[in-house]
């Protein structure tokens, strides 16, 4: 009797759902519904399980293919959600720096910068592809104004802790004349109470070059003695600058040589003495001085080129040619050194020192077109055109390699000697090809507009100018010989823009100050937009920093 009660109680039930639950009916007629959880946990830990390696699957190959993160693991993916996102996040954005970094090495630089800025923006932290992407904005892509704010953003990623980086970022914000970033930086980092810490003097000394930088001599010299500068070479340097600047020239020599008992084989102390001294005339000292530096350092090309420009200022003809021919002789193989004694050649008009190097540089197969273009430049130096054209001549008979990748500059030259021999039409035409050259540096528009204006080509020397600061226009060298020359052929229509630009940077020239209140002051310069203006700003910017007798506006 009990088989067959549990017999037809089993027949009562069946599965529903899939077998997941299962459905009675009792004797009386009412129905029920049992779940089977066991089944049911058994079955969803199942689904989930595939749903996660699956998942996992899906991420592993987004990644590797979508991503370009050819380093993604399988493992990793399983733990990545909820887990390792942001560890996740940090290694692809390694990966793709590390990628990025090799094809610049392989001069691959569209594909490495779009890597790095990939990798950067995932892992903020990593400095290296950090400072590569900022240099790349400064130098490649000109916007220098976007690599400064990418450093600064790094200082917030532990940069500010890195030493190496703090110096990076605050040479390129002094290189850009970002100063008030600088002073920004160190309100934000630098203790009220001066702590010696090393990251607090990097950015202390920092701060005091971009405040003497600006004439703020005070606020610079605070800095070097707050945090112990004044007692290291570097500040003791800047210290100097500080006074000669102030105009006190004696106290700034003397204070460096007071210490040269605890710097005695200072290459920077010795060269910055000489150089003051050449400058105050005190030849004497200066040659003194560059001996020293000589001694110190014989092996050095640098203080035996201080003895020329001595020797040359002086006029010591025989001891300056008695010192070349040595350097000719001890430097023939060294690359750099041979082509400082060139630019020394050019720079002094020295056509026979010129052509020296040059030949020395064709016999050691060193890269001539330096050589070459300083030999031009020596002909010019000394007023010797046609020598200049000559040698022109003869450099485009042989054809060298190197001369198309030098055209422009080549026929900048060209331009100044036609000119110089009043072949206008052929200069002009000259002076056109190099405008319309590509990739002209600041300095060799100033060198050009340089020479123009020594052979009283000043219409010239400005279109070179506007060129240079077209390209150029945060050159504040440029800007200030542009206005320069502006001054001197009476232009009026540029100055209400170009002055309160040069106002803006630092420590404008003051000679060129009081030549520009005085020239606006005259009747030529009367119809010049904004000049009551521009006088009010240039008679109070010349009260504040100066004892200059000047009239009213």
């Amino acid at each position: 009797m009990k088989r067959e009660k549990s017999n037809s109680s089993s027949q009562r039930e069946k599965p529903i759902l899939l077998g997941y639950a299962v459905q009675s009916k009792a004797l009386d007629g009412r129905i029920s519904i049992r779940f089977r959880w066991a089944r049911l946990f058994v079955t969803f830990l199942l689904l989930a399980l595939v749903g996660w390696f699956s998942l996992g699957g899906a991420l592993y190959f987004y990644f590797k293919y979508n991503k370009e993160f050819d380093d993604v693991s399988y493992v990793k993916m399983l733990t990545l959600l909820p887990f390792g996102m942001e560890e996740h996040r940090k290694e692809m954005g390694d990966y793709h720096i590390e990628k990025g970094l090799n094809e610049m090495r392989e001069g691959n630089y569209r594909d490495g910068f779009r890597l790095l800025r990939l990798g950067v923006a995932r892992s903020p932290g990593n400095l290296e592809g950090r400072q590569v992407m900022a240099e790349f904005y400064e130098f490649a892509l000109k916007r220098p104004d976007i690599a400064a704010q990418q450093l600064i953003q790094g200082l917030e990623e532990g940069g500010m802790e890195d030493l190496d980086y703090l110096k990076q970022t605050l040479r390129v914000l002094l290189r850009h004349q970002m100063d008030e970033e600088i002073q920004t930086l160190a309100d934000q980092h630098l203790p009220d109470e001066p702590e010696l810490t090393d990251r607090n003097r990097v950015l202390a000394f920092g701060a005091a070059n971009a405040n003497y930088l600006r004439g703020n001599f005070d606020n610079a010299e605070n800095y070097l003695m707050s945090y112990g500068l004044i007692e290291s070479l570097e500040g003791l340097l800047l210290s100097s600058q500080i006074s000669w600047e102030r105009g006190n020239k004696i106290a700034a020599i003397t204070k460096m040589e007071a210490s040269l008992s605890r710097f005695p084989k200072s290459e920077p102390l010795l060269m910055q003495l000489s150089r003051y001294n050449r400058e105050l005339g005190n030849l004497d000292e200066a040659r003194r001085y560059a001996i020293l530096r000589n001694v110190s350092d014989p092996l050095s090309a640098a203080p035996r080129l201080e003895l020329l420009y001595i020797y040359n200022k002086t006029g010591d003809v025989e001891s300056e040619k008695r010192e070349t021919q040595r350097m000719l002789k001890q430097f023939r193989e060294d690359e750099p050194a041979l082509q400082a004694l060139a630019n020394f050649a050019a720079e002094t008009g020295n056509i026979d020192l010129a052509r020296r190097t040059y030949e020395e540089a064709l016999e050691n197969e060193f890269a001539i077109d330096a050589f070459a273009l300083l030999l031009i430049e020596a002909h010019l130096a000394s007023d010797d055109y046609e020598g200049a054209l000559y040698f022109a001549e003869e450099l485009l008979k042989e054809k060298p390699q190197w001369l198309s990748n030098r055209w422009a500059t080549f026929n900048s030259l060209r331009a100044v000697a036609s000119y110089g021999v009043n072949q206008a039409d052929l200069g002009e035409i000259y002076l056109q090809d190099f405008l319309d050259g590509k990739n002209n540096q600041p300095e060799t528009f100033l060198a050009v507009a340089r020479y123009f204006s020594e052979i009283g080509r000043y219409p010239q020397a400005r279109k070179v100018l506007l060129n240079a600061y077209q390209a150029n226009p945060s050159n504040q060298k440029v800007l200030t010989e542009l206005i320069r020359t502006e001054l001197e052929l009476g232009y009026t229509e540029n100055l209400n823009r170009l002055l309160p630009r040069l106002l803006q940077m630092r420590r404008p020239q003051e000679e060129l100050l009081v030549e520009a209140y005085r020239k606006l002051g005259s009747d030529r310069f009367i119809f010049t937009p904004n000049r009551q203006g521009l006088l009010l700003e240039l008679n109070a910017i010349l009260r504040k920093n100066s004892n200059l007798p000047l009239f009213d506006s």
